[in-house]
């Protein structure tokens, strides 16, 4: 990879767009100052802050970092304002041209995530903390200048005419287009035909991670994402701001056509399921969304019992696309669903809230979980359960990678989002059967998940202290590739060529006999092996391949985990 800016597709110059804004960044008062004209106002414009942050479901005091707002008229004359609410400035204009002016501080934690973040050398603007809209005009076509201090540069995923400002079809896109202003590191890549750039900043010019490797990694990450849900993607371009410092919050925030990811500036990042569950975003949530998201309302919390889907389903993905891109193997995605799977069922809350109720309620339990139930850990359970119980029900032809594809297709923007019985509804259409009653436990009711809903595509997930049957090795086509101590005869590297003197094929154990005769071939030489079912218990909730699979269990097995 090499440092190249970004060429933006040049559009016509829109110089009588509805709405103006200009951003200026002023290093030294640690603010941005942000002008918004409007050359035809309404009477008595009433200009908002937004309450919330599209993407994190939690109410922010953005009014707050807010100072010295002011508004003139065409002729430069100063205006009355008064504040009808917190987060309200009313002018007393007529109608006619008018610039409301106002600074914001740029004090957001580390090098910024959900505010404004200014530095001598940077600054980060998210956009919820820094514009506001005024009533009625959101729909409408925006216009931003950026005037940088000299020697700085600009990073933001919007369109650039002619002239050099940035368009926003409407307010919704303009405020989801966050904007690292300053000096920073800008990699570019490709992918499919997409450019791609990441945008790395830190708070002294210093990089402790390998830019190009990191840079690898998210091309090598976005590939399978983009062919889970097909081409043409729902953006031109797609911007990793990747801020090498942590504040108040460490993770990433999803945006239309990029996302920010806040991380310790260190050599190893390791966030590639952090990147993938970002970048799966960018159609699970910012195209196709619950209808109570979209038209954004700003003011007050838009509630859906979706965001299990919304979120939990999404952190499913970014590990199927963590290991469809080839950077984990399977004992990998194993394990990581077992951590899940782990967390989930070591909570309480789960037994007492369900899933839609959990989602329903994040406003008031800090955007994530009510007590220690999250609808991330339990939204991506339900959707390997589901995943599960598509495959089992069109004998693998279907999957819910079919269902977010469905669900992409017919809510995408602009097309209204889907209403609160969608997702169970396309997974009914998807099976070609109604599995309303399994979506129904898993996401209306505080029944255990059931866990033996894997078994339609060849996995079991283990309890912890509760014995089951086990062949005490596991293996991979023919090889025996790991051996518990109940196989004390079997070891590693053995290629299973007999059972039961017939030729070794997927399902041969599916009898569940108590005694099976292998042959296996160590070294060139065949041996034969009489071996014992044993019983075993797990310390800790583990998923496994099921060693008593049938075929059709095992086909779908490998039509999953294939890449």
């Amino acid at each position: 990879m090499r440092i190249l800016a970004l060429a933006f597709f040049a559009l016509p110059s829109l110089a009588l767009a509805d709405v103006h804004y200009t951003l200026r960044t002023e290093p030294a008062s640690q603010t941005i100052r942000v002008s918004v004209r409007m050359d035809d106002a309404a009477p008595n414009t009433v200009f908002r802050i937004p309450a919330w942050c599209p993407g994190f479901y939690s109410i922010k005091a953005y009014q707050e970092k807010i100072s010295d707002v002011r508004a003139v008229n065409g002729d430069g004359k100063a205006l009355e304002i008064r504040r009808p609410d917190e987060r309200a400035w009313q002018v007393a204009n007529e109608r006619g041209p008018i610039t409301l002016n106002y600074s914001v501080l740029g004090d957001d934690g580390g090098l910024g995530f959900f505010g404004v973040n200014v530095r001598g050398h940077t600054a980060f603007v998210n956009g919820p903390a820094a514009f506001m809209y005024a009533d009625g005009r959101k729909d409408e076509r925006m216009l931003l200048t950026v005037v940088n201090p000299p020697g700085w540069d600009t990073a933001v995923s919007l369109d650039r005419t002619e002239a050099g400002a940035y368009v926003a079809a409407d307010y919704d896109e303009l405020l989801d287009s966050p904007i690292r202003v300053g000096k920073f590191e800008r990699r570019s890549f490709n992918v499919n035909g997409t450019p791609f750039e990441a945008i790395y900043a830190s708070t002294n010019q210093r990089y402790n991670p390998d830019l190009e490797e990191q840079t690898k990694m998210l091309a090598t990450i976005s590939a399978p994402a983009m062919a889970l849900f097909g081409s043409p993607p729902p953006f031109k371009r797609y911007l990793y701001f990747v801020n090498l410092a942590v504040g108040d919050f460490g993770g990433g925030l999803e945006h239309r056509a990029s996302t920010v990811l806040a991380m310790p500036n260190v050599r190893n990042l390791q966030m590639e399921t952090l990147a993938a569950h970002e970048f799966v975003h960018a159609w699970n949530v910012k195209q196709m969304r619950p209808l109570p998201l979209g038209p954004f309302d700003y003011t007050k919390p838009c509630r859906t019992g979706n965001l299990w889907l919304a979120e939990g389903v999404t952190d499913y993905y970014a590990q199927i696309v963590a290991y469809r891109s080839g950077l984990f193997d399977e004992a990998w995605l194993l394990r990581s669903l077992s951590d899940n799977i782990q967390e989930l069922q070591r909570g309480s809350t789960r037994l007492k809230v369900t899933l839609e109720e959990c989602s329903n309620q994040a406003w008031e339990h800090g955007g994530f979980s009510v007590g220690d139930l999250s609808y991330y850990t339990k939204g991506l359970v339900a959707g390997f359960v589901l995943d599960a119980a598509i495959r089992g029900a069109t004998d693998g032809k279907k999957s819910l990678d079919d269902t977010m594809r469905s669900m992409f297709a017919k809510y995408r923007l602009p097309l209204p989002g889907y209403p609160e019985d969608g997702p169970r509804q396309a997974v009914n259409e998807t099976a070609g059967k109604d599995l309303s009653a399994l979506y129904d436990v898993l996401v209306r009711s505080t029944k255990e998940v059931p866990y033996e809903e894997l078994a339609a595509m060849g996995l079991r997930a283990l309890a912890p202290n509760k014995e089951v049957e086990t062949l005490g090795f596991s293996w991979s086509g023919d090889k025996v590739t790991s051996v518990g101590p109940g196989a004390l005869l079997v070891q590693v590297g053995d290629q299973i060529v007999l059972v039961d003197g017939q030729p070794f094929v997927p399902g041969a154990f599916s009898g569940k006999k108590q005694t099976y005769r292998l042959t296996v071939e160590r070294d060139g030489v065949r041996e034969e092996i009489d071996l014992q079912v044993a019983k075993q218990a797990a310390r800790r909730w583990t998923l496994e391949r099921d060693p008593f699979a049938d075929a059709a269990a095992i086909a779908r097995l490998e039509g999953w985990l294939k890449r």
